[in-house]
C-alpha cells in the first residue's frame, strides 16, 4: 500500500505566486460560499445575498486592479494571466457590479423572499467561468471553465419562475447549449487525439503541432469547425443565433443585460485567444494551413451576424428583443475584427501595439456601458409600467425627461454616432479594417451599411419617446439609484469618446503586451 501511495507522487500544492494572479477567481468562490451560507443566519435573505454578491465583486474587482504585472501561466500550464485576460476581467467585475446595482435599484422587488441566495449563486458562478475562460489555453480547463460559465446561465434565463415565457426560454437555451458544447467537446477531442496534449499552446502544444505534422486536414478542419460552433453559439453568430431573442425576452432584464455582454464577451476572448495562438505558430503565415481563407470564414461569419441582426430588429416591438437583435449585430462587427487577428502579424502591429486586440478590447469596454445603460433604463420602465414593449416607451419625455434623454444617449451610441463613445469604438473598428487594405474594405462596407441600418431601428424608441403619446402621461417616478446608474453609463460613454479613459489605456497596454508576444520559429519553415 506505501508503494503504491509514493508511486503516486507529491500532491499538487500551488504557492502564493501560482494563486495570487488569481485572487479575483478566489474571492468569487468566498462570495458563493457566503452567499450559500446567508440563509441560516439571516432571515430577510435578498438584500443580504446582494450586498454579499457586491461585497465579493468588489473584492475582486480591487484584487484585480492592484495585480500589477503578475503575468504568466500557473496550475502546470491549465490557467495563464496575460494583460488580455486581466483586462477583461476589469470589465467583466465592473459590469456585473452594474447587474447587480440594477437588481437592487429597479427589480429587487419582483424577487421572492428567499430566492435571491440561489439567483446569485448563480450569477456568482457564471462571472467566476467567464473569468476563467479569458485565463485558459488548456483543453480540458477550456471545457470546464465554458460549462462553468454556461450551466449557471441555463438556470438564470429560467429564473422567473412564475412566468411561462422564462422556463421555455431556459429549455430552448438548455437545448441549443447542449448540442453546441457536444460538438464543442467532440472537436477539442479530435484534436488531443490527433496530437496527443491538451495543451493549446508551447513548444509541444497542439499548435504546435499543427504547424509541423501533416495531420488529414479534412479531420482538422472539422475539428475547428466544431470549435468554432460550440463558441459561436455563446457568441450568438449566425446561424447560431436562434436562441438568443427567445431567451432574452423570457428572461429577466438583469439577466438579458448580463448575458448581452458578459456570456458573449468570455466567447469572444477565448476564440480570439485559440485563433491568435494557432495563428502564431504557424508565423502568421500561409502553410498547409490556410490561414487567409480562415480570416475570410470568421468575417463572412461576422458580415452575415451583423446583417441578420439588423435586419431582424425592424419588426420588433418587445425592448428586449429589439436588444438581443442588437447584441448579435454587435457581435457580427466585433467578428469582423478577429478575422484580422489571424492574418499577416507585421500588417496588424502598428506602434507596438496589435491593433485589432485594441480596436476588440475597447468596443467590448464601450459596448458594456451601452448595454447596461440601455437595460437600465428599460428596468425602470418595466418598474413604472409593468411593460416590457415600446407602448410603455410613448411620451416618456413627458413622463421622465431625464429618463428619456438617457435612453436616447444609449441609442445614438448603439448606432455608432457622435459625441458617444459608440462613434469611437466603431470607427477604431473600421479604420483598423481598412489600413490592411483588400478583402478587408469590403467588411468595412458591410459595417457602414449596416450602421445606417440600425439607425432604422434605434430611432424608433427615440420617436416613441419623444414624438408619441402615450396611455399614461403621468409622471414617472424612477427609482434614484437606477438614474444615478444609467447617468453613470452615459457619462462614461461621452468620457470614453474623447479618449480620456482608463479602458483604452489598459486596452492599448493589452495589445502591446500581446505584440510583443514574437511568434515561435517553426523549424523547417
Amino acid at each position: 500500500m506505501l508503494g503504491n501511495l509514493l508511486a503516486i507522487g507529491t500532491p499538487f500544492i500551488p504557492s502564493y505566486q501560482e494563486l495570487r494572479p488569481f485572487a479575483p477567481e478566489l474571492w468569487l468562490i468566498g462570495g458563493i460560499v457566503a452567499v450559500l451560507l446567508a440563509p441560516l443566519m439571516l432571515r430577510k435573505t435578498n438584500l443580504a445575498s446582494a450586498g454579499i454578491a457586491l461585497i465579493a465583486m468588489a473584492l475582486a474587482l480591487l484584487s484585480v486592479l492592484t495585480a500589477g504585472d503578475s503575468v504568466g501561466s500557473s496550475f502546470r500550464g491549465m490557467l495563464l494571466v496575460d494583460h488580455v485576460s486581466i483586462y477583461w476581467k476589469t470589465i467583466l467585475l465592473i459590469f456585473t457590479i452594474g447587474i447587480i446595482l440594477m437588481w437592487l435599484s429597479s427589480l429587487m422587488h419582483t424577487m421572492h423572499e428567499g430566492d435571491a441566495p440561489e439567483y446569485f449563486t448563480l450569477l456568482l458562478t457564471a462571472t467566476l467561468g467567464m473569468c476563467l475562460m479569458s485565463s485558459t489555453a488548456n483543453l480540458l480547463m477550456l471545457v470546464i471553465a465554458v460549462e462553468t460559465a454556461s450551466l449557471p446561465s441555463y438556470v438564470l434565463a429560467g429564473f422567473r419562475k412564475t412566468h411561462r415565457l422564462g422556463a421555455e426560454a431556459s429549455l430552448k437555451y438548455v437545448l441549443f447549449g447542449a448540442a453546441s458544447s457536444s460538438f464543442m467537446i467532440y472537436g477539442l477531442s479530435l484534436l488531443y487525439g490527433m496530437f496527443g496534449t491538451l495543451q493549446l499552446d508551447g513548444p509541444a502544444g497542439i499548435a504546435a503541432g499543427i504547424a509541423t505534422t501533416h495531420q488529414p486536414l479534412p479531420l482538422l478542419i472539422f475539428a475547428a469547425a466544431s470549435v468554432i460552433v460550440g463558441l459561436g453559439f455563446k457568441i450568438s453568430v449566425v446561424p447560431l443565433h436562434f436562441w438568443c431573442p427567445d431567451v432574452f425576452e423570457g428572461a429577466g432584464i438583469d439577466v438579458a443585460a448580463f448575458l448581452s455582454v458578459a456570456s458573449k464577451g468570455a466567447a469572444i476572448l477565448l476564440l480570439t485567444r485559440v485563433c491568435m495562438i494557432v495563428a502564431g505558430a504557424l508565423g502568421f503565415a500561409e502553410g498547409h494551413v490556410n490561414l487567409t481563407g480562415l480570416a475570410m470564414v470568421l468575417g463572412l461569419i461576422g458580415a452575415v451576424t451583423a446583417t441578420v441582426g439588423n435586419t431582424a430588429a425592424f419588426t420588433q416591438t418587445n425592448i428586449k428583443r429589439l436588444l438581443a437583435w442588437s447584441s448579435i449585430a454587435h457581435a457580427g462587427y466585433i467578428m469582423c475584427g478577429i478575422s484580422l487577428l489571424v492574418s499577416n502579424h507585421m500588417q496588424i502591429v502598428q506602434n507596438g501595439m496589435n491593433q485589432p486586440m485594441q480596436a476588440i478590447l475597447v468596443y467590448l469596454s464601450v459596448y458594456l456601458f451601452m448595454n447596461l445603460g440601455a437595460f437600465t433604463v428599460a428596468a425602470l420602465v418595466f418598474r413604472a409600467t409593468g411593460s416590457e414593449n415600446l407602448s410603455a416607451y410613448a411620451g416618456l419625455v413627458r413622463r421622465s425627461p431625464f429618463l428619456a434623454l438617457l435612453m436616447a444617449v444609449f441609442m445614438f451610441s448603439l448606432v455608432g454616432m457622435p459625441p458617444f463613445a459608440g462613434f469611437a469604438a466603431k470607427v477604431n473598428l473600421m479604420w483598423t479594417l481598412a489600413e490592411n487594405g483588400g478583402w478587408w474594405w469590403a467588411l468595412v462596407g458591410v459595417i457602414g451599411m449596416n450602421t445606417f441600418i440600425s439607425a432604422y431601428y434605434y430611432a424608433r424608441v427615440v420617436k416613441a419617446m419623444y414624438f408619441e403619446k402615450g396611455e399614461d402621461e403621468s409622471p414617472l417616478r424612477p427609482q434614484l439609484g437606477g438614474v444615478a446608474l444609467a447617468f453613470a453609463c452615459a457619462l462614461m460613454l461621452v468620457i470614453m469618446f474623447v479618449g480620456f479613459s482608463p479602458f483604452t489605456h489598459m486596452a492599448q497596454r493589452g495589445s502591446r503586451m500581446l505584440a510583443a508576444d514574437k511568434p515561435p520559429v517553426v523549424a523547417g519553415r
